[in-house]
């Protein structure tokens, strides 16, 4: 019973923060940089993949077709 009490104890606490602005403000300030985080390393390789097209469109000879 104890694990209950516990349970609706963190319920209560966090439904008493969900209705101050300030706990929205920093949920979404903590949602923003897991989001940076989690995309950074996509960001770079992208980059990379980027620079890598960019290279072979330049290194490429152009084809006419008309």
């Amino acid at each position: 019973m104890a694990d209950l009490s516990i349970l609706h104890t963190a319920i209560d606490w966090v439904q008493a923060r969900m209705k101050e602005r300030t706990s929205w403000d920093g949920l979404t300030i903590i949602v923003i940089s897991i989001l940076v985080i989690i995309a950074s390393p996509l960001v770079k390789i992208a980059a990379w993949v980027g620079l890598a097209y960019g290279v072979w469109t330049v290194w490429k000879k152009e084809r006419k077709f008309f």
